[in-house]
């Protein structure tokens, strides 16, 4: 950091050192600061915050006394510098010339980097892009597990999955030959479960993409509200509507011994209903 005081008041606290030490070659020695670095100050030149203090605690001032200063970033000049080119470049007009020519040129290498990742080191790549998404994803809710998912629906799938203690790795990374995805569900490394709620026929056949690549792997299964059959009935057979829908389907999720159990618990509530 660099103090920046009014320049007359620097001279004084100059001037009064100096005096104390002897001459400008005493005062260098006694604190350890050249002498020709002395002299700068002396003609106003900002002071680092660490031999300000020295020079204070040398004539015994304390850095509260009646005097107004300023701390400046140690990278201060190049600050000043980026200002002033940005000024003169604007005031030439090739200010918005050289912004183009600097954004094209990391453009470039920017896809450069991205082509060179996917070939090389793909798995980090994709959880590298993966982890900025989330950062901007606008996860907003809250599941009984703990974890932040996007929409209602995921929620809901989610905490019914807890519920019944079925186990789930929630938008895990998975890869099939050289596609890689974030499936927002995965149960017992083989099923898929996709949720979404959005209004739009586009989405079908995004999904419709994802299932041809991951059906080699996974049984998918797409959660739909049921208000929005219209726009994804093309992929028919994988689809469930609403929570209700997923119901029976989860039951397919538990092992035959918890199968059992559910169906037990179930014929115990409904005797007793």
């Amino acid at each position: 950091m660099f103090m920046k005081i009014d320049k007359k008041k620097q001279e004084e606290i100059l001037r009064k050192a100096i005096l104390k030490a002897g001459g400008y070659r005493k005062l260098s020695k006694k604190i350890n600061i050249p002498r020709s670095t002395l002299t700068g100050y002396i003609n106003g030149q900002l002071i680092p915050e660490d031999r300000f203090k020295s020079l204070l605690k040398f004539i015994k001032v304390k850095q509260e006394d009646d005097f107004l200063f300023e701390r400046l970033p140690d990278n201060w000049k190049q600050i000043k510098g980026g200002i002033n080119c940005v000024i003169s470049k604007k005031k030439k007009g090739t200010f918005e010339r050289d912004m183009k020519n600097i954004q094209s040129i990391q453009s470039v290498n920017l896809k450069k980097w991205h082509k060179f990742m996917k070939q090389n080191s793909p798995q980090e790549y994709y959880l590298t892009q993966y982890s900025r998404f989330k950062k901007i994803g606008g996860y907003k809710f809250l599941t009984s597990r703990g974890e932040k998912v996007r929409n209602l629906l995921e929620k809901e799938v989610a905490d019914y999955l807890f519920k019944k203690k079925i186990n789930y790795e929630y938008e895990p990374l998975i890869n099939v030959g050289s596609h890689y995805f974030f499936p927002d569900f995965l149960i017992n490394k083989k099923i898929i479960i996709e949720c979404t709620m959005w209004r739009g026929v586009e989405k079908a056949y995004k999904l419709r993409y994802k299932i041809d690549i991951l059906k080699k792997n996974y049984t998918i299964y797409i959660v739909i509200p049921k208000t929005l059959y219209s726009y994804y009935e093309s992929l028919d057979n994988h689809l469930i509507l609403g929570l209700d829908g997923l119901v029976p389907v989860a039951q397919t999720f538990l092992s035959p011994k918890k199968q059992k159990k559910e169906q037990q618990v179930e014929h115990t509530a409904v005797r007793n209903s």
